[in-house]
Parts: structure tokens; sequence; C-alpha cells
């Protein structure tokens, strides 16, 4: 993410909350607002799945997408996520639509399910979404006149 729209501490706090759980909140908001489709990241840990990451699929180059680190490549991803490919094997589910993110939110298995979107979570992730957009000159109401 360009840096320079955002506090140093700031940036921190972003990452943490949007690597460490919040991830699907972030990519929900910016596809509301960009009609961008959405990819899921599964890492399998021993014999069990996790899901691991959500974000969003930039148009146009389906080896990039968008989170809270920015426009990047699923390496650089998986780097931050800390999922080493060559210990344990991560799985790309996408392009998916909002759906699916929202049917992820609910089940019995907790390793297999996002938390739920609470009130608070998405009004900081809207909020995210418009800043992250702004700074790599995308503008949110722009997509939403102009684009499909």
């Amino acid at each position: 993410m360009p840096e320079a729209a955002f506090e140093s501490e700031d940036v921190d706090e972003l990452r943490d909350s949007y690597l460490g759980g919040g991830c699907h909140a972030l990519a929900l908001a910016v596809a509301e607002r960009t009609g961008w489709d959405l990819a899921i990241v599964w890492a399998a840990k021993g014999r069990r799945t996790e899901i691991a990451h959500a974000m969003v699929v930039v148009p146009g180059d389906e080896e990039l997408y968008l989170d809270v680190g920015g426009i990047r490549g699923l390496p650089e991803i998986l780097d931050d996520l800390q999922i080493d490919p060559d210990q344990e094997e991560a799985v790309l589910e996408g392009p998916v639509g909002p759906e699916r993110i929202h049917a992820l939110t609910r089940g019995r298995h907790a390793h297999r399910r996002f938390c739920a979107i609470g009130p608070e979570l998405a009004e900081h992730a809207a909020e995210t979404a418009d800043r992250i957009l702004r700074a790599i000159w995308i503008s949110p109401n722009s997509l939403k006149t102009c684009c499909p």
C-alpha cells in the first residue's frame, strides 16, 4: 500500500487488523466499491485446510490482487501471511463473488470460516477501503459512476 497516504503506526495497525482476521471485511468493502471479483487463499495445515486470506482480484491481471498491502502478487501475500509454499500448500479459490465470502462466515468448523462481520468491523473496513483506493489513485465514486 502506498504508505504516504497513512501514518506509519496506522499502517502497522491496519496490516495487523486485515492480515490477522478482518481481511474478508476489507475485501468485501473494496469489491463493493469497485465491482471487482474476490479470491480466497486456503492453506493446508497438516491434514486440515484453513482459510488464510481474502482479497480482491485486480482486473486485467488475474495474478495481481489488492488487499491491505496494496496491489501485489500471491507470493508477496503468502510471505505476509507467513505461509511457506515449501512447507504448506496454499490453494487459491477464485474468482468468487461476495456471496461466497458471506457463506464462509457461517458453518461449524472455525478453521473453515471467516469471523462474522459486525457493524464496527464493517465501518472500519469501509473507511480503510476508501483510503486504500485513494492511495492507489482510484476514486470509489468514479468507479460507481463510470464502471460496471
